[in-house]
């Protein structure tokens, strides 16, 4: 296998006890949702279960894979999936037809309510609705566990969401239930801090960021070196034809391993040189090494701190969450150091 991803198991221990002296009054929820934002689900929920009070997963596939691995409550953000339900996890509602589903199954399922409070995606609107919800919980088997809302943005109109929201959770203490609140994402809870219950933690777990450390590095090896003469093609499609002589490096990682063809013409650091990309194929890419030493068989890190996630979505105008959730895809070995 030529391709490693290495993730650092001290820096994510490091991460997730910054949060916790952040936030001494508060539960964590570890975001491990889309495998631990591409860093890999197996291995962070078995690092850092000692020290999350939940997991969050997005759907019941995700939350089975965690089970499997500890015994930490675990939360299903994403919305609920009719059918079989392990009444194990805890589940989000964001409509009475959720509720009524869930009451027909007489099992004691615990719940956390959405609020939709502005970012117009999942969760309750309605406090008519929210209300008629809460009246039915009231009177069945379910335990409302928690109630939480998601921010848009992380800007002034986080206030004005939360405002909303604060309208819902008054709501929920007069029907006399006391859940977890909670609502605060990594940048939120950077800047605004509600000191909420819990906060849900996914970006800061596995990002350098200020005092944060960067927890995952890819790394490959030059598998083939191409002297390349001008006029010369390098790759499918004349993306790349040599202007002058050039020397590239054959990579084995391609779009396949999330290495997007967006990557085009972006400049990773290699050796302190700026090495740029030329073609990308399904299973390999090739770099522009003429600047460095290299030569078959040495090793490249492709992800680290200076070929970090902002550098890659920034290049094609996109998101750190895309970049690193797309590099699940890697066909690689893990290690943990």
């Amino acid at each position: 296998m030529f391709n490693t991803k290495i993730i650092n198991s001290h820096a994510l221990i490091n991460n997730i006890k910054l949060i916790k002296q952040k936030n001494p009054n508060s539960l964590i929820c570890a975001m491990v949702k889309a495998n631990a934002y591409g860093v890999g689900l197996k291995e962070v929920v078995k690092i850092i279960s000692p020290f999350a009070n939940f997991f969050g997963v997005a759907c019941v596939m995700e939350a089975k894979a965690v089970r499997k691995i500890c015994k930490n409550p675990i939360l299903i953000v994403g919305p609920l999936e009719f059918g079989k339900l392990d009444n194990s996890f805890s589940y989000t509602c964001q409509s009475l037809k959720d509720i009524n589903y869930l009451i027909s199954l007489n099992l004691p399922f615990k719940i956390h309510l959405k609020i939709n409070s502005g970012m117009n995606r999942y969760g309750f609107s309605s406090t008519k609705e929210y209300q008629m919800a809460l009246k039915k919980i009231s009177k069945s088997l379910l335990f409302l566990e928690g109630v939480f809302t998601h921010f848009a943005t992380v800007d002034q109109f986080v206030e004005k969401q939360f405002k909303t929201f604060k309208k819902f959770v008054n709501i929920t203490k007069q029907f006399g239930f006391n859940p977890i609140v909670h609502a605060d994402n990594s940048f939120v809870n950077e800047k605004f801090n509600h000191s909420l219950d819990m906060v849900r933690i996914g970006y800061n777990l596995y990002n350098g960021a200020g005092k944060f450390k960067s927890v995952l590095k890819i790394k490959t090896k030059i598998v083939k070196i191409n002297n390349v003469k001008k006029g010369d093609l390098v790759g499918y499609d004349y993306r790349f034809v040599a202007k002058k002589p050039v020397k590239i490096a054959v990579l084995p990682v391609g779009y396949a391993d999330g290495f997007d063809m967006k990557y085009l013409g972006l400049k990773l650091k290699i050796n302190n040189a700026p090495c740029r990309v030329l073609n990308i194929c399904m299973d390999c890419f090739m770099l522009d090494i003429s600047k460095t030493r290299l030569k078959e068989g040495d090793e490249i890190e492709i992800l680290n701190e200076k070929n970090n996630l902002k550098k890659y979505a920034k290049y094609i105008s996109s998101s750190c969450y895309e970049v690193g959730t797309k590099f699940s895809f890697m066909r690689a070995k893990t290690i943990i150091i």
